[in-house]
């Protein structure tokens, strides 16, 4: 006979079935955040209010004192922020910023830094020769999406 707790944890188990692990961090982590806004016992109810109403709250983290980070886009291999700052932007250039699963410190979004980050990987010689006709801000002009991470996503997990 299993426990209230583990039928809870197999329900849970089983929305998460398929998914990659990374994809599930990023779930339980954003759970975690949430409930720190919530009091004991928790009403689905606020969560699903909590949750349509700010839904833009679960991809931002605070950057320092004058802004945040938003989500930009993601792929297996790697998660790109967009740096929203209270400052006006005078140069109109993006504040781009990346980390990957094996390397979670946040780097600046540019070819280099991709290159040293990816550097030892089976993506490493893929990424030069894209790297040389391609800078990694490239977007696709028909979906915005940055061309590096479509790429990606055309790549195995494991080499």
């Amino acid at each position: 006979m299993i426990t209230q707790e583990e039928a809870v944890v197999q329900k849970v188990f089983k929305q998460l079935d398929g998914m990659s692990k990374i994809e599930v961090y990023d779930i339980l982590f954003k759970i975690e955040s949430m409930l720190l806004d919530f009091k004991s016992p928790i009403r689905y109810e606020e969560l699903k209010e909590s949750l349509e109403s700010t839904s833009r709250k679960i991809n931002a983290d605070a950057a320092d004192n004058f802004g945040h980070f938003y989500l930009e886009d993601q792929c297996e291999y790697i998660k790109i922020y967009k740096a929203k700052t209270l400052l006006p932007d005078f140069f109109g250039k993006e504040l781009l910023y990346f980390f990957t699963p094996w390397q979670l410190k946040i780097m600046d979004y540019t070819d280099e830094n991709l290159k040293s980050t990816f550097e030892g990987t089976h993506l490493e010689d893929v990424l030069n020769r894209f790297l040389e006709t391609h800078t990694a801000q490239t977007r696709n002009p028909v979906t915005n999406r940055f061309i590096f991470l479509e790429l990606l996503d055309q790549m195995d997990l494991n080499p």
